[in-house]
C-alpha cells in the first residue's frame, strides 16, 4: 500500500461539474433456510442468545456470484448496546470446497485486526459460521468491520442494493449506504473500499449482548460519537418510526416546494435545485446540489438522510444550503460548499473512494466562498489510502482554488480522527501556494480526537491557520480529555 499523502500532495482540487453516475439498485427478497449446526459447545451455547443483521434468512432474488481476482469482503456495522462477537457467518453460493473463503476477520474501524480465523473447506452451499477463538468485547455505538477473505478464484456472493437502505435490530445497525465493503488482495487485508451499487456481500456478524461468553480487551478504536455529546447515529437523520413514502416528483427542482416524509433514494441519481425556496425535511434523498446559475438556487435540509452512495462529486454540493440535524453518507465530499452555507448538528462521514480512482476526500470542504457556518456537528473523513494514492484530505479543508475564503464560523464541532489518509484534520485556508487566501476564519470551542498515533491526522490537526490574516480567530480549540492546541 502506499504511503499517507505527502504535504505537498495532500489534497486535489475538485472539479466543478461532474456528470451524474449511478446504476439502478436490485433489492434483495430473502427465504428462510437453516443455519449449519455450531462447530463447538462454546458456539453452542452462544448461538442461543446471539444475533446479526441477517437473521436465518439466505439472499435469494438478484443474488449473483462473482468471481475473479481474490479479494477481502464485508461489511460495517455498529452495536447499539454492550456486547461481544463471538465470530461470523458467509454466505457460500456454490458447493465446491474451493468457493470457501480462506480467512475471517474482524476489524476496528481504523483497520486493526481485533480477531481473525483460518476457515477449513467445506462442501456445500447455504451459510456458514465461523467462530472465533476468543469473544471480543465491543464498544456500543463505534464502528467494526466483519470480512472474509476469498480464495484465488475470488468467489463469493453479492447482491445489489441491499445497503441502500440501512439495517438494524435491538442489538445492531448498519446504516444505509457504503456498507459493504470490499478490496482486492492476495491474502487478508482491511477492506476499505464501498461496494458497487451499494452491494451486500453477505457476511454477518455474530453477537451476543450483554457481554456473554469470554471477552477480551480490545485495541483502541474510532469510535462513532455518543449520542449525550455529540451528533451521531441516534439525533441525526430521518426520525426514529417516520414512514416513508416512494418519492415520485422530478429529481429537478424548478420551482419552491416541500419534499417531507419521502424516499427518493432509488428514484433520484441526485435531487437538483434549480430555484429558491426548496424545503427537505423528514426524509432521506440521494445527493442534494444547489448550482443553478451559480447562486440562483436554495435549500433548507432537516432531520433527513442524504445518501450520495458512489457519486464523484459533493453529497450536499452547492450555494445557498441549510442543513440541520443531517446525515450524509458517500460523495467524494460528504459537504462542498461554494457560498452561503450552514451545516448544525448534522453527522458527516463515510465517503465514497473507489480503489481505481484517486479521489480526495472530505468531510466539509469549499475551494473559495463566504458566509459559512458550521457549528455542533461530527465531521470524520472515514476513507483511507488506496494504492492510488486516493484517501482522505482533511475532515474540515478551506483551499483558495477559486476564489478567497472569507467570513466562516467553525465552533464546537467534533473532528474525528484519521490517523491513516487524513494529512491534517483541519485545513485553514491560508495554503501559501493557492492564489487565495482565507479572511475573518473563527475557529472556536473544537473538539480534536487524537487516534491511534495521538495526531488526529498523520501529520497532525491543523494547518495552513494564519493568525495573522484580516479577523481571523483560534480559541478554545482543544485535544479530546484536554490539552489546548494552537495552529
Amino acid at each position: 500500500m502506499s504511503a499517507p499523502l505527502s504535504p505537498d500532495r495532500r489534497h486535489l482540487r475538485v472539479r466543478r461539474i461532474v456528470p451524474l453516475a449511478v446504476a439502478a439498485a436490485v433489492v434483495a427478497a430473502l427465504s428462510v433456510a437453516p443455519w449449519p449446526s455450531p462447530a463447538s459447545p462454546r458456539a453452542d451455547r452462544a448461538a442461543a442468545a446471539e444475533t446479526g443483521l441477517f437473521g436465518t434468512s439466505a439472499p435469494q432474488a438478484g443474488m449473483t456470484v462473482r468471481r475473479g481476482a481474490s479479494r477481502e469482503v464485508g461489511m460495517r456495522f455498529m452495536p447499539r448496546v454492550a456486547g461481544s462477537v463471538v465470530g461470523l457467518r458467509y454466505y457460500k453460493p456454490l458447493r465446491w470446497k474451493s468457493s470457501t473463503p480462506q480467512t475471517a476477520t474482524l476489524w476496528s474501524s481504523a483497520g486493526e485486526v481485533l480477531a481473525r480465523r483460518k476457515i477449513m473447506a467445506v462442501q456445500g452451499a447455504g451459510w456458514q459460521r465461523v467462530t472465533f477463538k476468543r469473544a471480543v468485547t465491543l464498544t456500543p455505538k463505534s464502528r467494526y468491520v466483519v470480512s472474509v477473505h476469498t480464495r484465488g478464484k475470488g468467489v463469493h456472493a453479492a447482491t445489489p442494493g441491499v445497503f441502500r437502505t440501512g439495517k438494524k435490530n435491538a442489538h445492531l445497525r448498519a446504516p444505509g449506504g457504503n456498507n459493504g465493503v470490499t478490496v482486492v488482495s492476495d491474502g487478508p487485508r482491511f477492506p476499505n473500499q464501498a461496494a458497487r451499487r451499494d452491494a451486500s456481500f453477505w457476511v454477518d456478524v455474530r453477537f451476543v449482548p450483554g457481554g456473554s461468553g469470554t471477552t477480551t480487551p480490545t485495541p483502541t478504536t474510532t469510535p462513532t460519537p455518543t449520542t449525550s455529546q455529540w451528533p451521531g447515529p441516534d439525533n441525526t437523520g430521518v426520525p426514529a418510526g417516520t414512514a416513508l413514502t416512494p418519492y415520485t416528483g422530478s429529481c429537478e427542482i424548478s420551482s419552491p416546494r416541500t419534499l417531507s416524509g419521502v424516499d427518493a433514494t432509488s428514484t433520484c441519481d441526485a435531487i437538483v435545485v434549480n430555484t429558491k425556496g426548496v424545503v427537505i425535511q423528514n426524509s432521506a434523498v440521494p445527493g442534494v446540489w444547489s448550482i443553478y446559475q451559480d447562486g440562483g438556487s436554495s435549500v433548507t435540509i432537516t432531520d433527513s438522510d442524504v445518501r450520495a452512495g458512489n457519486t464523484s462529486t459533493g453529497a450536499i454540493w452547492g450555494w445557498n444550503i441549510t442543513a440541520t440535524r443531517v446525515d450524509v453518507t458517500g460523495g467524494q465530499h460528504s459537504f462542498h460548499c461554494n457560498d452561503n452555507c450552514s451545516v448544525t448538528d448534522s453527522w458527516l462521514h463515510d465517503q465514497y473512494n473507489p480503489a481505481s480512482e484517486s479521489f480526495h476526500n472530505n468531510a466539509f470542504i469549499s475551494n473559495g466562498g463566504k458566509n459559512m457556518v458550521i457549528r455542533h456537528n461530527t465531521l470524520h473523513c472515514t476513507t483511507t489510502l488506496n494504492d492510488n494514492d486516493g484517501g482522505c484530505t482533511g475532515d474540515i479543508s478551506f483551499f483558495g482554488d477559486f476564489g478567497p475564503i472569507d467570513n466562516v464560523v467553525v465552533d464546537n464541532n467534533y473532528m474525528m480522527a484519521n490517523n491513516d489518509s487524513i494529512s491534517y484534520c483541519v485545513f485553514g485556508g491560508g495554503t501559501p501556494s493557492k492564489p487565495h487566501q482565507a479572511t475573518n476564519m473563527k475557529f472556536t470551542n473544537n473538539v480534536f480526537q487524537r487516534g491511534t498515533n495521538r495526531k488526529c491526522g498523520v501529520y497532525g490537526p491543523v494547518t495552513d491557520f494564519d493568525r495573522r490574516a484580516t479577523g481571523n480567530v483560534w480559541a478554545g480549540n482543544v485535544w479530546e480529555g484536554g490539552g489546548a492546541i494552537n495552529p
